[in-house]
């Protein structure tokens, strides 16, 4: 039998340190008045073309398929476009420890766009990272979009809206997974300290997509001041398809939602919760209608409800 200390019978296999094994090269960025940019300046990084001020310069060094690695110092990287991530095995990760929420290896942004982090290519590791997107700007609609397929997202705090003005659109939304088989594992979306008004937080599919997606030990944050708002949309048209919570937290600290759940695009996809996964501040997961398609295993709801996504108070009858 081959001993490998990064493998873990129990717990299975860590992606982030299977992903750190299998490195060609690193680069990394570091803010140039920061002490982490002058220690590794000092190393010689900068002299054998490592060292970047930027995660475009840095990302222009890689090469896609090669399991290179971009190292983001704990500073805030201010960007001025949108990042494709168009590369496939290429890593972003944040030289922070394990940390919930609000990781100080974080990016925000200084100038409008409508999405903040569009990842296009497959097999890519994010981890330890905290995006903070809204700034004042209808045009801000969406932090992350996935089209691509067998990402992965460890241990990073999609912080949105941070404006007022982004969580009164209505085509809002914290993420948008198109691609297939994308996994996040420990991370948080949202934030409680900015009303939101329209939107939704997580987007699933559309016409042509199947987003199997599974979410482990992830929260999801808001504060709505509006009823209409909801924590996971399936756009009609999806194909077959699953999005898989387990070990997750839906926390709505405002105004009541009408439903945890806009079903009317589920079918071909189904939405499980597991046990351990709840929402609160919401008056029912799901429309009647759409019940089958949204199933928990959760004693919490209904005895009568046979496993499927009813209401998260034993006495409502949608």
């Amino acid at each position: 039998m081959i001993k490998d200390a990064n493998i873990d019978i129990n717990a299975g296999i860590d992606p982030a340190k299977m992903a750190q094994r299998m490195l060609a090269k690193e680069y990394y960025t570091a803010l140039s008045t920061g002490a982490m940019y002058a220690y590794l300046r000092d190393k010689g990084m900068k002299g054998a073309g490592r060292l970047f001020t930027t995660i475009a310069t840095a990302y222009a060094k890689t090469v896609t398929g090669r399991n290179d690695a971009i190292y983001l110092s704990p500073d805030s990287h201010t960007q001025t476009a949108k990042i494709t991530w168009a590369r496939n095995m290429t890593h972003l990760i944040g030289q922070y420890p394990i940390a919930r929420m609000n990781q100080r290896s974080r990016i925000g942004h200084s100038a409008n766009y409508a999405t903040m982090l569009d990842v296009t290519g497959y097999g890519n590791l994010f981890q330890n990272l905290y995006f903070m997107y809204g700034r004042g700007s209808a045009t801000n609609t969406n932090l992350l979009t996935v089209t691509g397929d067998r990402n992965t997202f460890v241990n990073c705090h999609f912080g949105a809206p941070m404006h007022a003005t982004e969580g009164d659109q209505a085509g809002f939304n914290v993420a948008t997974i198109l691609g297939t088989e994308n996994y996040f594992k420990s991370c948080v979306f949202g934030i409680t300290t900015i009303p939101w008004t329209n939107g939704d937080m997580i987007v699933f599919g559309g016409s042509g997509y199947d987003p199997r997606t599974i979410f482990d030990d992830c929260v999801f944050l808001m504060n709505a001041d509006n009823a209409q708002v909801e924590f996971i949309k399936t756009v009609s048209g999806v194909g077959e398809a699953f999005a898989i919570f387990r070990n997750c937290q839906f926390i709505n600290i405002g105004t009541t939602l009408t439903l945890g759940i806009d079903g009317a695009g589920t079918g071909a996809q189904k939405i499980y919760f597991d046990n351990n996964t709840f929402m609160a501040g919401v008056t029912d997961v799901v429309a009647a209608a759409y019940e089958g398609n949204v199933v928990t295993g959760s004693a919490n709801y209904t005895a009568a409800a046979t496993g499927n996504g009813l209401a998260t108070t034993v006495d409502h009858t949608a």
